[in-house]
């Protein structure tokens, strides 16, 4: 691992030294962080940075070895692309933050490998990433495709439906639905969507915690990739179970808890799992009356089931071995 890291340090300085602009410069130890996590066996593009010096974008040769059926090694090459756009104290903890666009692109445009976004990289005093969040420009199957312009210190974002996965948006290649357009705002070190905050009726709750009446819980609230919405993402470490949720929604609310056991110990039965968790979560009527179903054993796996209050449920459970775990879905139906 030190010499590969080091390795990507040599890459990044030879990087580094091919731009010339003074606006945004990324920090090399954060160019071998990015470049560790999105680009495998990583070699500068060095055509590419030297024709594009007076600008700040960064751009690497990437490859993924894998054998195929036969056991003969293969690869899929790709492109990596830094794009710094801006620093900014967003959290308020007194150190610049990055914003940066991140762009892959594989062969044919439509592999997994090709995609883009742009990063908000909430940063510590020695440049490492202690928070992230996402504004998913591109995906092969995305749900828009998302044009961006820089404004000052802000960022304007405007979203089409992407064609691949909304055909029904396009009549003879026009765009026959209307775009989504919306600024990010920062208050109190969470970003929020101008999009969420005039449209949705959820921007207008102050409390949105999921764990209420547990300790030690993390938590982070972030932009959610598809709509742009306020998306909560909470962890919590209770009776021998790792617990994650996540609450979302525009006008009603939608709640998915992920329990697997922690390590040594096996998945408790889902009756178990609800006694566990309703007394610590705010959602705890829809869960009282899954676990009431579960008692009379009245749970369809897989189902969505019609709860009171307008409420919906929905319960998978895998037992694998090494993948056990249970999906309990909950949501405010309209």
């Amino acid at each position: 691992m030190l010499l590969r890291l080091s390795v990507l340090y040599m890459l990044s300085i030879s990087a580094v030294s091919f731009t010339h602009a003074a606006d945004v410069v990324l920090p090399d130890s954060l160019i071998v962080d990015l470049v560790e996590q999105h680009c495998s066996s990583p070699q500068p593009n060095s055509e590419v940075n030297k024709a594009t010096k007076a600008s700040l974008d960064l751009e690497y040769d990437c490859s993924d070895k894998y054998d195929d059926a036969d056991g003969t090694e293969q690869s899929m090459d790709y492109s990596l692309r830094l794009l710094p756009l801006m620093t900014q104290d967003f959290n308020r903890d007194g150190i610049k933050d990055i914003v940066l666009e991140i762009e892959s692109s594989g062969p044919l445009g439509g592999s997994v490998t090709t995609n883009s976004a742009v990063h908000y990289l909430l940063l510590d005093k020695s440049n490492r990433v202690i928070n992230e969040h996402e504004v998913l420009l591109y995906a092969p199957f995305s749900e828009h495709i998302v044009e961006y312009e820089v404004k000052g210190n802000r960022i304007h974002y405007t979203a089409a439906p992407n064609y691949r996965s909304h055909p029904e948006a396009y009549d003879n290649g026009e765009l026959i639905e209307p775009t989504i357009s919306f600024d990010i705002n920062w208050i109190k070190g969470v970003p929020i969507s101008t999009y969420y905050r005039d449209n949705c009726q959820l921007s207008e709750e102050t409390d949105k915690r999921i764990f209420a009446n547990a300790p030690s819980v993390k938590r982070i609230a972030t932009i959610d990739i598809h709509d742009y919405t306020q998306l909560v993402e909470e962890k919590l470490h209770i009776n021998n179970m790792q617990v994650s949720a996540e609450l979302g929604g525009c006008d009603t609310k939608s709640v998915r808890f992920s329990i697997q056991p922690s390590a040594g110990h096996n998945l408790p039965v889902l009756a178990d799992i609800l006694q566990t968790l309703i007394p610590v979560t705010s959602q705890h009527k829809p869960l009282r009356e899954l676990l009431k179903m579960d008692q009379q054993s009245q749970i369809v796996f897989g189902e969505v089931m019609s709860l009171s209050d307008n409420w919906s449920g929905q319960v998978h459970i895998e037992r694998g071995f090494e993948n056990a775990s249970v999906i309990i879905n909950i949501a405010e139906q309209d």
